[in-house]
């Protein structure tokens, strides 16, 4: 490990014992309050206790598979793998997707688009391409990705399959890498690549590059070194087709068919892993309304897949591991957004009624410094992210807190049963290089 990584990482340590410290005093600040708004505001200081605690463990359990993985060999065995590539009117990205898929750098690869029922020009595109002989198109009648993936899978020759978005780009090396976490281990029934936002050309995308940067991926990255990755996403996952067939595949009961699949991976014993060596780049939305609509229909998928297996919430059975995975999820799922949310509620409600802002300062103080952590330890584990240091300034109270209200009102709607629409998200499509 170079010199810059090891100053970073001491750098982490000392700013979360400083951040400790600093906590600890503040938190003193609330005590001049009494009845419930002083017991809410010493909530908010344990609270942020709470999450210093959880942000410490992230970086440490992401430092350490980030050095194993480094270390990882490439495999010396090369099975068939079937790629496929769920689509629904995309004629916008499904030629890029199909030429990306074609220049990986693997020798054993069999590549099915299945066309959804599309009626656009999609299935036009895709028989350009079987005609050549690059690839076998299967067309069915429009019931969903989770439908049209599991199609894929039983017509799959692969031992093992990529299931990837119609909007992705995948880089050379994705199987490769995929491989080295099969060859030795028989328990390991998937592994999550790492997702990059590929269109920058306003600021929602730009926060939409950091979320993936220093959230999505980097937990992940630290889930990966218990064998226990939560999502594998959509745009890239690797997997054991025995595996996926002998739990029925996806299920096309939830708005986040990719996040349930995963839990029922782990919660039948399996392991899941992640490498930030599969790379998949999407087109992130560049409108804030069809970005609500994506992340209201994660979130509240999420919540479903959850409750789907709530059986695993039990602590009186005997699968320590699953009670501790789905606690896990409710954690992060459901109890942090809405306390998040609750907290930035009282906290506008509490300035203007008492002016308490050094109070309430530190407490988003706080919170922005462990943003900033995890944006620091992002910039050593991922290439030319320096750019996004200073949005992570401004995150917390902008970007994410937008998310917050999202995750809140899906929670919500989810257990009271508020219908749904599924939604359209508009492609625009990436450059590929010729």
């Amino acid at each position: 490990m170079s010199w810059k990584r090891t100053v970073t990482f001491s750098f982490l340590l000392i700013l979360t014992a400083v951040l400790a410290i600093t906590f600890y005093y503040q938190a003193e600040d609330s005590l001049q309050f009494t009845g419930w708004r002083g017991a809410v505001l010493t909530a908010m200081f344990f609270y942020l206790g709470f999450i210093l605690l959880r942000t410490f463990t992230i970086l440490f359990l992401s430092f350490f598979e980030y050095v194993f993985e480094r270390n990882k060999p490439l495999p010396s065995f090369h099975p068939l793998v079937t790629i496929l590539i769920p689509s629904h009117n995309e004629e916008t990205v499904i030629h890029n997707a199909v030429k990306s898929v074609q220049r990986i750098n693997y020798p054993n690869i069999e590549i099915i688009v299945i066309d959804d029922g599309s009626f656009d020009h999609t299935s036009e595109i895709a028989k350009e391409f079987e005609r050549k002989g690059h690839l076998r198109v299967i067309y069915k009648e429009n019931a969903g990705k989770a439908s049209a993936l599991n199609r894929g899978i039983s017509e799959a020759l692969g031992e093992y399959v990529l299931c990837m978005d119609a909007d992705s780009l995948l880089n050379e090396d994705v199987l490769l890498n995929a491989m080295s976490y099969f060859e030795n281990d028989s328990e390991v029934a998937a592994v999550a690549g790492r997702v990059q936002v590929g269109n920058d050309h306003n600021l929602l995308l730009q926060f939409q590059k950091l979320e993936y940067i220093t959230g999505l991926n980097l937990f992940k990255r630290a889930q990966s070194l218990l064998d226990s990755v939560t999502i594998i996403p959509g745009p890239i996952g690797v997997f054991r087709k025995s595996v996926l067939l002998s739990l029925d595949g996806y299920n096309a009961d939830t708005y986040a068919e990719d996040a349930e699949l995963t839990l029922r991976l782990l919660t039948s014993g399996y392991k899941v892993k992640y490498s930030s060596n599969l790379i998949a780049i999407t087109e992130g939305p560049d409108e804030i309304g069809q970005l609500l609509n994506q992340r209201y229909r994660w979130y509240r998928g999420m919540v479903q897949a959850i409750m789907k297996n709530s059986k695993w919430l039990n602590p009186f059975r005997t699968n320590t591991r699953n009670f501790c995975i789905m606690l896990y999820m409710v954690v992060e799922t459901i109890m942090i957004p809405t306390v998040n949310f609750s907290f930035a509620l009282f906290s506008i409600q509490f300035a203007l009624s008492h002016g308490a802002a050094s109070v309430l300062g530190t407490y988003f103080i706080g919170l922005t410094l462990l943003d900033l952590a995890l944006t620091l330890f992002s910039m050593v584990t991922e290439k030319k992210i320096e750019k996004f240091f200073l949005l992570s300034l401004i995150n917390r109270l902008t970007y994410g807190f937008s998310l917050e209200i999202i995750r809140f009102f899906s929670i919500f709607d989810e257990l009271f049963g508020i219908p749904m629409r599924w939604g359209d998200l508009k492609r625009k499509g990436l450059e590929v290089a010729k």
